[in-house]
């Protein structure tokens, strides 16, 4: 079977969170190219954490984009010569005051192989410690909420908690066996 081959690749356009490529590509079977456009953002980390009484972390912050406040799981983007984990536990840090002594990577994941060139690192933990919360001007304006896996489920069926990439992490920690429903 033949494969598409990209005949050049261009930067198109560039701002702070990510750069826009422009790339032309030779799809099998055809004789003229064809130009498609991505996004490029760095990569982006996201956590299902659980303190040791069984409680998972969960955020709420005002998103601009969904002009709404999200219920989230701890998560943020690699910063330059940072790796998955590194990155992780930085952000969790940042914006629960809480740390994890040990991380588990559940997957890498491609959020939208449409459009973004970017991978999504999902990672687990159980063993947080947990430390007193940031006040909301100290952080960016995340309230950070412990709830129950019970709480969790719920707030996921009722449509309160829906970052698309967050329930992929979800369920991955179900399929990998870390969380039972």
């Amino acid at each position: 079977m033949k494969k598409a081959r990209i005949l050049k690749v261009e930067k198109d356009r560039s701002i702070p969170w990510y750069e826009q490529v422009r790339k032309t590509v030779l799809m099998p079977g055809d004789s003229e190219h064809k130009t498609f456009y991505s996004i490029k953002p760095s990569d982006y980390v996201a956590i299902l954490a659980q303190t040791s009484e069984g409680k998972v972390i969960v955020v709420r912050q005002f998103r601009p984009a969904v002009e709404d406040y999200a219920y989230e799981l701890p998560s943020g983007h690699l910063e330059k010569g940072e790796t998955p984990e590194q990155a992780i536990m930085r952000e969790l840090k940042e914006e629960t005051n809480c740390l994890a002594n040990t991380v588990v990577l559940l997957g890498e994941n491609y959020p939208d192989t449409g459009r973004l060139e970017n991978r999504q690192w999902a990672f687990y933990s159980k063993d947080i410690e947990v430390n007193e919360f940031p006040a909301l001007s100290e952080n960016e304006g995340i309230e950070v909420c412990l709830v129950s896996l019970k709480e969790f489920f719920k707030m996921i069926n009722k449509g309160e908690f829906k970052h698309a990439l967050d329930l992929c992490v979800v369920a991955l920690a179900i399929s990998k066996g870390y969380l039972k429903i």
